[in-house]
């Protein structure tokens, strides 16, 4: 059977396993919250033994700093749409996208507990922070080098984006499928590169999902 190794504790982990665990830590810490996840709820819901859970990650610490890379943004290849108002609106369809799904719950609960867990904060930096910034970055320096006069920095942007997601998901104020509305999709556009034509948002719309009877995301 296929193995790899857990990044927390070093005990062979089935390939297999993996998946269905983390989907599990991940669910959970979405609907509870990290102070009410235990072992127990994720064997139960991953369909295994708490025997099998603690022989690859043997604390609750180890599961979540596994769930934490889980959320690594796992980034397509930067598109170039040719303006800047359309790569930052690509940009925000992207993290619609990521974050959707309980995902944005999830790493509003990892961020709490991150403030009083040094490795966690690092974990979450390399994983969620680094890879947004570095897109920012790119949507940039394309700017520049276009000519555009766009005096922002890398690291603010990122900010205000994650910031603004997190801050949604952490008061209540949004669905999995309505993280980043129009109006603030353009609101922050209008940050980065000043007044933004209604044609351009037009051009480049955040998409989103229907949702059905129940409230969820239509099929």
């Amino acid at each position: 059977m296929p193995t790899t190794r857990s990044s927390s504790r070093g005990r062979p982990v089935n390939a297999e396993l993996t998946p269905t665990i983390m989907a599990a830590v991940l669910s959970l810490l979405a609907e509870d919250g990290y102070a009410r996840l235990t072992t127990a709820a994720v064997a139960k819901r991953a369909g295994v033994s708490t025997a099998t859970l603690y022989r690859r990650w043997p604390s609750k610490r180890d599961l979540l700093l596994a769930a934490a890379e889980q959320i690594a943004d796992a980034d397509a290849a930067d598109v170039d749409t040719g303006t800047t108002v359309g790569d930052l609106r690509a940009l925000l369809a992207h993290k619609r996208r990521v974050l959707s799904g309980g995902v944005a719950a999830t790493l509003s609960a990892l961020m709490g507990e991150a403030a009083h867990d040094g490795e966690l904060t690092a974990i979450l930096r390399a994983s969620v922070v680094d890879p947004a910034r570095a897109h920012v970055t790119a949507v940039l320096d394309r700017a520049r080098a276009r000519g555009e006069e766009v005096n922002v920095d890398p690291e603010a942007v990122t900010q205000l984006l994650l910031g603004t997601i997190l801050a949604r998901v952490a008061l209540g104020d949004a669905q999995s499928d309505d993280l980043i509305p129009e109006d603030t999709a353009t609101l922050l556009t209008r940050a980065v590169v000043g007044h933004v034509e209604p044609a351009a948002v037009a051009a480049s719309p955040i998409p989103t999902r229907r949702r059905g009877p129940s409230g969820g995301p239509a099929r």
